[in-house]
């Protein structure tokens, strides 16, 4: 039996970048169904296998829509949560979420940013390379025990609160993304090569297999 499509949907805040991106023909591939933050409702998640969570949403919006979010993980489905994002008051399993300072320039000054990539056998290495993940971030994350760290990175010192993208398959019966990395701001301002690196890959990863058979 043929597999169903991956049913894909990008919860967005109607920003100028995320609509871009909405528009770029390279997502528009994964035909995903856009969902406008202010206007979510119960059960308009429902039926999705991958939710992407847009970055630099509206906190208290997102809070408030956490539940219906994370149902789509409950379900057994996957949520990506990008970078920008007030998500300590919700999302399961994470024990910290610290700031960081943010380098923009780190290749034109000669700066080594620190980010190491992890987990070099998983299969998010098949769709994603050092460049995708290694531009910039906006926090530091403690992820839960039992989750797969990514890529993280040795510039806040050792140990396991610099962690800049991780897989979460023990705190849902689903999967989370998490990346303190903001693709879909770079991405749809057209700044940034290694934001639209990361956004491709996080979709043909986390779409991978994720169809309904």
């Amino acid at each position: 039996m043929t597999p169903a499509p991956v049913r894909l949907g990008i919860l967005h805040g109607g920003s100028f970048h995320q609509l871009a991106t909405l528009d770029d023909p390279a997502v528009r591939l994964w035909r995903p169904r856009a969902h406008y933050l202010p206007e979510l409702s119960p059960g308009d998640l429902a039926d999705l296998d991958v939710l992407l969570v847009c970055d630099r949403l509206h906190g208290p919006l997102l809070t408030a829509a956490a539940p219906e979010i994370l149902t789509v993980a409950e379900r057994g489905g996957t949520v990506v949560v990008l970078g920008e994002n007030e998500i300590t008051p919700w999302l399961p399993g994470l024990r910290a979420h610290r700031p960081a300072e943010t380098d923009f320039w780190w290749w034109r000054t000669g700066d080594d940013p620190g980010v190491r990539l992890r987990s070099p056998e998983h299969p998010a290495w098949h769709h994603l390379t050092e460049r995708s993940v290694r531009w910039h971030y906006h926090g530091l994350l403690h992820p839960p025990e039992g989750a797969t760290v990514l890529a993280l990175t040795e510039k806040e010192g050792p140990g396991p609160r610099e962690v800049l993208l991780y897989e979460d398959r023990v705190s849902t019966p689903g999967r989370l993304v998490v990346t303190t990395m903001d693709p879909v701001y770079h991405h749809g301002s057209a700044f940034m090569p290694g934001a639209t690196q990361l956004l491709y890959g996080l979709l043909r990863w986390t779409t991978a297999g994720s169809g309904r058979g």
